[in-house]
């Protein structure tokens, strides 16, 4: 009988060592890049880009003479936390841009927050969730739409965050809790 369970403490360790060993490859962050990825559509055509936990997201685009939109899916048990400019070139003091984010993946949808701003370095760090008074949202699918309003056509690069689960970590204990049964 010792033996037995002897041999089951062993299993476990080693199953333990496993998902530990693979932990850091699974768990690796999200970035969309229009440059390498593919251009983003018009929101009309958006699709949903794999965003969420872990941490962190991130997404660069170039706008162009069309609108850019994505869709961002936050699933049950996540929330989007906030949206925060990270880069922008070239600044220029006379560019304008609008972006608009919907309760819903299309444009009919309510407006959570819009925008017609002077967009350069000095929003760099900033929360547009937190600038646009838009609170942390929960489950559901949010459409993300900028154009730009003159030239030149800036790079802009904005991190994600979300919070929650991930379906790694909720995978990883459901194995670890399988184990024990």
């Amino acid at each position: 009988m010792k033996r037995s369970s002897s041999g089951t403490g062993c299993v476990v360790l080693a199953a333990l060592g496993f998902l530990v060993w693979c932990a850091p490859f699974a768990q690796a962050d999200y970035v969309y890049d229009e440059a390498i990825d593919g251009d983003l559509p018009h929101p009309n055509s958006a699709f949903i880009l794999p965003f969420g936990t872990p941490n962190p997201n991130t997404i660069r685009f170039t706008l162009d003479d069309l609108s850019d939109g994505w869709i961002l899916q936050v699933d049950p048990g996540e929330t989007l936390k906030s949206f925060t400019l990270t880069a922008f070139t070239p600044d220029h003091p006379d560019y304008t841009a609008t972006f608009h984010m919907y309760d819903g993946p299309s444009q009919t949808d309510p407006v959570l927050g819009t925008a017609w701003e002077r967009f350069g370095v000095d929003f760099l760090d900033r929360d547009f969730m937190d600038f646009f008074g838009i609170e942390p949202l929960g489950a559901g699918q949010y459409l993300f739409n900028f154009w730009f309003d003159n030239s030149p056509n800036p790079t802009v690069e904005f991190d994600i965050n979300m919070t929650g689960l991930s379906p790694v970590e909720a995978t990883t204990w459901c194995a670890i809790k399988s184990l024990y049964r």
